[in-house]
C-alpha cells in the first residue's frame, strides 16, 4: 500500500541522534536534542482536511514530502505536559484532529499521545525554562478540587450558609488521568474576606506548617480519617472576622500531591491537634506522630537536598464565597416569634369566645323559633 511507503520513509528522514520514530496507525514521532517531531502520513488519512490536525494547540509545521505532514516543534511547546520521576524526565503532547463534522463524512477519531522519555542525566532542555514543575512516578493530568459538603459526606452541599460555630465540611480531591495511587496534603489553608488572597485587607490562618491543623488548638477543626488517598475530608469551625461581620468568607489552599510509596515527613503530612492530649496527632500514620512535634515551632527538613530531591505537584484551590451568620440573630428571630405568639395568644383567646358566643345565641333563637 501507499502509506507503508511514505512511512518506511519517514524513517528515513529521521534525523541522526534523535530517538528513533514510533509508528502507529499512519503516524511516527521522533524526540531529538530539544524538539519533538511528528509525521502524518496523508495516504493513510487519505480524503481529511491536512489543516484540522494539531499537535497540543500547535498547526503542523507543513509537509515533509508531498504526502507526509510534519509538526516540529520545542519539546515544551504547545502546551506539552512534562514530568519527572527519580529515573527519567518525561515530555508529552497529544496530537488530534479538529475539524467540524462535514455531511455524509466519516471524521477521524484521533488523541494520539506521542511522548519522549529522556534518563535524568540527560535532560534535554533546562529545567528553568520550564515554569511548573511535577515529580511523580507515573504521567498525566491532574484534576484539583475543593467542595463544602453535606453533614453524612455523600455530596456537595446546595448551600453555604453556616451558623457561628457550627462544623463546615471540606473536602479536598485530586483526580489522575491515569491509575497511578496518590496522597493529597494540604501545606496551608488561610480563610479571608475576599476572592483574592493577594488583595485581602485581613486574613486568618487555617492550616500552615506544612499541613498543621492550627485551627484546632481553639476550635473544634480537625482532618477526618481518609477513605481515599487522593481525598482529604476536614472539618473547620464556622467563624466570622471581628472587623467585617458581614464580609463573605473564602478559603485558599495550597495542596499537594505525593506518591504514597513516599513516607509522610516533616513537609509531607497532616497533623490535628488533639485539645484533650494537648498533643498533635498524624492522620495516616499515628505511631509517627512524633513528625508533628515541629508544628509547635517551624517544621523544616532534616537533611538539606530532601525538599530539592523529591517533591510534589502543588496547586492552589478555593473554596467560597461561605456566609457565616451570627448565632444572636437566630436567637433574636426566635425571640421575636415567640414575642409575637404571646401578643397573639389573648387576641386568639377573645375572638374565640365572640364565636363561641355566637354559635350559642344561634342556637337558643333557632330552638325559640322551633317551638
Amino acid at each position: 500500500m501507499i502509506w507503508v511507503g511514505s512511512l518506511v520513509m519517514l524513517l528515513v528522514i529521521t534525523v541522526a541522534g534523535e530517538q528513533r520514530a514510533v509508528l502507529q496507525h499512519g503516524i511516527a514521532h521522533s524526540c531529538g536534542n530539544s524538539t519533538l517531531t511528528v509525521y502524518v502520513s496523508m495516504d493513510f488519512f487519505s480524503g481529511v482536511d491536512a489543516s484540522a490536525f494539531r499537535l497540543g494547540n500547535c498547526p503542523a509545521s507543513g509537509f515533509s514530502s508531498p504526502r507526509v505532514l510534519s509538526f516540529q516543534y520545542g519539546l515544551q511547546d504547545c502546551r506539552a505536559g512534562r514530568l519527572v520521576t527519580d529515573k527519567e524526565m518525561v515530555y508529552w503532547n497529544y496530537l488530534k484532529y479538529e475539524a467540524s463534522p462535514a455531511l455524509g463524512m466519516e471524521q477521524p477519531q484521533l488523541n494520539t499521545r506521542l511522548e519522549c522519555r529522556y534518563p535524568v542525566d540527560e535532560v534535554p532542555v533546562p529545567v528553568t525554562a520550564f515554569p511548573v514543575t511535577a515529580f511523580l512516578d507515573g504521567d498525566g493530568s491532574l484534576v484539583f478540587s475543593m467542595k463544602i459538603m453535606t453533614d453524612d459526606w455523600t455530596v456537595e452541599r446546595p448551600d453555604s450558609v453556616f451558623f457561628l460555630g457550627a462544623s463546615i465540611n471540606l473536602e479536598a480531591s485530586v483526580i489522575a488521568t491515569y491509575h497511578q495511587d496518590l496522597r493529597l496534603y494540604l501545606e496551608e489553608c488561610i480563610a479571608t474576606p475576599t476572592s483574592s488572597l493577594d488583595k485581602s485587607p485581613e486574613n486568618y490562618t487555617i492550616i500552615n506548617n506544612y499541613g498543621c491543623f492550627v485551627d484546632g488548638k481553639t476550635g473544634n477543626s480537625k482532618y477526618l480519617p481518609r477513605s481515599d488517598g487522593s481525598h482529604l475530608q476536614f472539618v473547620v469551625q464556622a467563624f466570622k472576622f471581628i472587623s467585617l461581620e458581614e464580609a463573605d468568607i473564602y478559603i485558599h489552599c495550597k495542596a499537594l500531591v505525593w506518591d504514597p510509596i513516599w513516607n509522610a515527613s516533616l513537609l509531607h503530612k497532616a497533623c490535628s491537634f488533639d485539645q484533650q492530649t494537648e498533643s498533635w496527632q498524624l492522620l495516616d500514620a499515628p505511631l509517627q506522630s512524633s513528625l508533628c512535634d515541629c508544628c509547635n515551632s517551624i517544621c523544616q527538613s532534616r537533611h538539606k537536598r530532601a525538599k530539592e530531591s523529591k517533591t510534589g505537584i502543588s496547586h492552589i484551590i478555593k473554596v467560597g464565597p461561605l456566609r457565616v451568620q451570627s448565632a444572636q440573630s437566630g436567637s433574636r428571630t426566635s425571640a421575636n416569634i415567640q414575642k409575637a405568639m404571646l401578643l397573639a395568644t389573648p387576641l386568639l383567646a377573645c375572638f374565640l369566645g365572640i364565636l363561641l358566643l355566637s354559635v350559642y345565641k344561634w342556637k337558643i333563637r333557632h330552638v325559640h323559633y322551633s317551638c
